[in-house]
């Protein structure tokens, strides 16, 4: 394989402190874990379980908060998320009790209220991880030169364009005359020698 050039986005005291709250909510995914395997939805309980084992990647590494597993951990929350609302709409579709009704039994209502919270807490986990990401992302040093011309980088002298003083002291971008396309003048070479 190919190296891949990766630079570990260094957390900010921002990302820092959503790691408790990024922690609680990975508790409540536990919890929820525990539900659905207490309704046997094995599947649901399973998929749960690699998410939650994605999260721990966030809070593990070199520093306290791993910003890149957060933004892969935000993609595979919502993911789940979307599948848990499609459950959710399926379950409360083919189910004989109504949200939450008081003829239905005690395992039925453990349903619903995993079928409910699941996809909120989902989506409020990735809404964390994604402000760990996006924070971290906004304030890393070494993608600073890709942020243009306030970040001191001068892409008008990179592209061969000069600021020259218009009226009103503003600068106009005055470009170069293009050189000509030079066709290629070398002989060829086959592969076969000849």
């Amino acid at each position: 394989m190919l190296p891949i050039y990766h630079v570990e986005l260094l957390p900010t005291d921002f990302a820092l402190r959503l790691r408790p709250g990024f922690i609680a909510s990975l508790l409540v995914l536990a919890l929820l874990v525990l539900g659905k395997f207490m309704i046997r939805d094995w599947w649901g309980a399973v998929s749960l379980v690699f998410v939650i084992l994605m999260g721990l990647f966030v809070i593990s590494g070199q520093y306290r908060v791993n910003a890149s597993s957060a933004l892969f951990y935000c993609v595979m929350a919502v993911i789940s998320g979307v599948f848990d609302v499609i459950s959710c709409v399926l379950y409360f579709q083919h189910s004989k009790y109504k949200m939450f009704d008081h003829r239905a039994s005690n395992l039925a209502l453990l349903a619903q209220g995993v079928f409910l919270l699941s996809p909120a807490a989902l989506f409020s986990s990735a809404m964390v991880s994604y402000a760990i990401f996006s924070d971290c992302r906004d304030h890393a040093q070494d993608l600073m030169p890709l942020r243009g011309a306030a970040a001191g980088v001068d892409y008008a002298a990179a592209l061969g364009w000069e600021a020259t003083a218009a009226p009103g002291n503003q600068a106009a971008p005055v470009q170069h005359q293009p050189m000509a396309p030079v066709p290629f003048s070398g002989h060829g070479q086959r592969l076969d020698g000849t």
